[in-house]
């Protein structure tokens, strides 16, 4: 019995690193705005941030947590069939998920079609760890020779938690647009939401490439500036796509100036990221210009017209310049992201 005790304290303590690395969110800009509103007396806004998040962080919270074992290390262990038996019986409740579900079923005001469908979301989490969480697939991209590098970019962008909480409002709103029920008003400050939601992965945009591939990029025959307009590019394509059903113009002149700071942070400042997490920014000073710059532009191109996304682009031009003006490419070594 001692050993099975030990063993599962042992999965329990890699289950909750795990699970720390990804409610780390203080380094994000959601993070920022929802601080920042909260500031400025308005509770709800940063309920909402709170709850985006959540929703997000619900189904990887679920995950089962024998999944933090490698399979070829469980099967070396000197466990009797009555102990792997009962091991994979109690490994559950080290999930804290699995506690407020149990809560969640006494607590009288909560209705058995929400807890079943709490319990489904769970589920989805707990057996879906057991699956090994492949690099999304991406089609190609006609761009000529920068094809391969920005489909690799994609690659990157689409395993950051930032993306999908601004799916979760960009698919909703596209639903609502169809059906004729979403309301012209809200375009613009649903197009501001999504801005914020991905503006952190424009300040990390080399994070997830690690040592290996920064130097691969000295090694590759390309200029610099390609490099970086390449990440540029992925990341506008995203905008657009998630901005769609909305106000894509608006929103392709927030992401324009939200890679104009955010690529020079990314150069000078690159924090290693993880896959599958959310991405942390630098500085809460230079993500907080960053979303003021972006929704400035948005603001402008929605109430002027498309004729100031030439002055966006132009801005973002510069920024690129600057940041590549060197002859070889100057992209700092990554530094891991201080703990908030």
């Amino acid at each position: 019995m001692s050993r099975l005790l030990n063993i599962l304290g042992a999965v329990g303590k890699a289950a909750g690193r795990g699970s720390k690395s990804l409610w780390r969110v203080s380094g994000n800009n959601m993070f920022y705005a929802g601080i920042t509103l909260l500031f400025m007396l308005d509770p709800g806004a940063m309920a909402f941030f709170a709850a985006i998040l959540a929703i997000i962080l619900f189904i990887p919270s679920s995950s089962d947590p024998m999944s933090a074992v490698p399979p070829e290390r469980v099967a070396l262990w000197p466990l009797e069939s009555w102990e792997r038996f009962a091991l994979r019986a109690v490994s559950p409740l080290l999930n804290p998920v699995c506690w407020i579900l149990f809560a969640a079923l006494l607590w009288k005001r909560m209705t058995w079609g929400l807890w079943a469908l709490l319990a489904g979301f769970f589920l989805t989490g707990f057996f879906g760890a057991t699956r090994r969480i492949r690099v999304p697939w991406v089609p190609p991209v006609p761009l000529g020779g920068m094809t391969q590098l920005i489909r690799k970019d994609l690659r990157q962008f689409l395993t950051s938690l930032d993306f999908y909480c601004a799916l979760l409002i960009a698919v909703p709103a596209g639903c609502l647009r169809i059906a004729g029920k979403l309301p012209p008003d809200s375009h613009v400050p649903l197009t501001a939401l999504i801005i914020i939601f991905m503006s952190t992965m424009a300040l990390t945009l080399f994070g997830l490439d690690l040592e290996g591939g920064i130097t691969r990029y000295s090694l590759l025959p390309l200029p610099s500036w390609k490099i970086l307009a390449g990440k540029g590019t992925a990341f506008l394509l995203l905008m657009l796509v998630v901005t769609a059903p909305l106000s894509p113009i608006a929103g392709l002149a927030g992401g324009l100036l939200s890679l104009a700071v955010g690529q020079y942070v990314s150069m000078k400042h690159p924090l290693a990221q993880t896959p599958w997490r959310f991405r942390a920014s630098h500085s809460f000073g230079l993500a907080v210009m960053q979303m003021v710059l972006s929704l400035l532009a948005l603001g402008t191109v929605a109430n002027l017209g498309a004729w100031p996304l030439g002055f966006c682009a132009a801005i973002y031009g510069l920024s690129l310049w600057r940041c590549t003006a060197k002859k070889t490419t100057v992209i700092a070594p990554l530094h891991e992201p201080q703990s908030h």
